[in-house]
């Protein structure tokens, strides 16, 4: 379970074992999700970065360096991909 600082709650998991696991990017087997989260700095993908792999996953590639698109490709512990990205907010948001 994934919370705000707050406590509030922002996004669950469940663990389901008995799914095989996928691979990425190419792989005979389907990707059950692709998850995008963003950031709004830089900074930040270093700190989640950081806080993910204590949570034990890996990562696959690394583009933080990107000036057009910076963002880090995850695997959770099951080999599920997810990607944080960099997308300042808009004035708007």
């Amino acid at each position: 379970m994934l919370t705000a600082d707050d406590g509030t709650r922002r996004l669950a998991f469940q663990l389901a074992p008995d799914l095989p696991r996928p691979q990425w990017p190419t792989g005979s087997l389907p990707q059950m999700l692709h998850l995008d989260l963003t950031v709004d700095t830089t900074a930040t993908p270093e700190q989640q970065r950081a806080r993910a792999l204590r949570l034990g996953v890996a990562v696959l590639k690394d583009r933080s360096d990107d000036v057009n698109e910076p963002l880090i490709v995850f695997a959770d512990p099951s080999g599920h991909p997810f990607c944080i990205f960099v997308a300042p907010r808009t004035p708007s948001q």
